[in-house]
């Protein structure tokens, strides 16, 4: 699938950047395209009501209408490159990007065309604008190719997508493996292998990181206690709420909470 070139005359970048130990980029407000390449340590990306997080080694992309986020894990190092800009003219790329997957691993020419962006340097208004603006069109289209590729050299079985969708929709109640294999009609042990296959991870990480995912959502971004939080995803007590947040951002949910005010 090829798309028409969109319009990134105003504010069109590319980038490099290495964070010591973390850091974050944003919050960008608007509409607002960005590729990130993820070359070493972990990342999550915040685009509007979708939280991504990434690992060395993967491409994002992201296409926000209200707020756009980047965060570097506190204190670890890691090194990104980017492409950034402000579409104009596109609302059918905004009603297409649903169908794109939120990141891919980094294949040899999605990182050929960044790094050809970031060779050409940071300035967004220069004579070489309209080549950055170039680059990222054809980034667009080599992410949009690559990720089918992908898709299709690794085809997900239906009952592991419902299974999956099953859990972003209900993440927050009592589940059981048992119970999700029910629902999308296979045994416990068939959804267990398959879904580790096919997701990476067992059902029940998948679970877990929904959870705190949330969880770290609703920190950021409402004034509801820790406790309240920790039962609204799913929780059964704060301290185990704690105890994952902690894992997987290495700072508690206080600290979370606070970063996410000073930024």
């Amino acid at each position: 699938m090829r798309l028409p070139p969109i319009d990134l005359s105003r504010e069109n970048t590319f980038g490099e950047l290495t964070y010591e130990t973390g850091g974050q980029y944003g919050p960008i407000m608007g509409d607002y395209l960005a590729f990130i390449v993820v070359h070493i340590g972990s990342a999550t990306i915040e685009a509007d009501d979708r939280v991504t997080r990434l690992e060395a080694g993967q491409c994002a992309f992201s296409l926000t209408h209200e707020r756009y986020n980047y965060i570097a894990q506190e204190g670890t190092f890691s090194h990104v490159s980017w492409c950034d800009g402000r579409p104009q003219n596109a609302g059918w790329l905004y009603q297409e990007a649903g169908k794109f997957a939120p990141f891919i691993d980094a294949t040899p020419q999605v990182q050929t065309l960044m790094q050809l962006g970031v060779d050409l340097g940071i300035g967004d208004r220069d004579s070489r604008s309209g080549l950055r603006e170039a680059l990222t069109n054809a980034l667009l289209n080599a992410y949009i190719y690559e990720a089918g590729v992908l898709a299709a050299e690794k085809p997900v079985p239906q009952t592991i997508l419902r299974a999956r969708r099953y859990l972003d929709e209900h993440f927050a109640g009592d589940l059981t493996i048992e119970h999700v294999a029910e629902q999308v009609r296979v045994s416990p042990q068939y959804l267990v292998s398959a879904f580790k296959k096919h997701m990476g991870m067992t059902p029940a990480r998948y679970l877990w990181r929904c959870r705190v995912d949330y969880g770290a959502h609703l920190l950021q971004r409402t004034g509801l206690s820790i406790s309240e939080i920790a039962y609204k995803v799913g929780y059964k007590n704060p301290y185990h709420f704690s105890r994952q947040v902690k894992l997987a951002f290495d700072c508690s949910p206080t600290e979370l909470r606070e970063q996410a005010r000073g930024a």
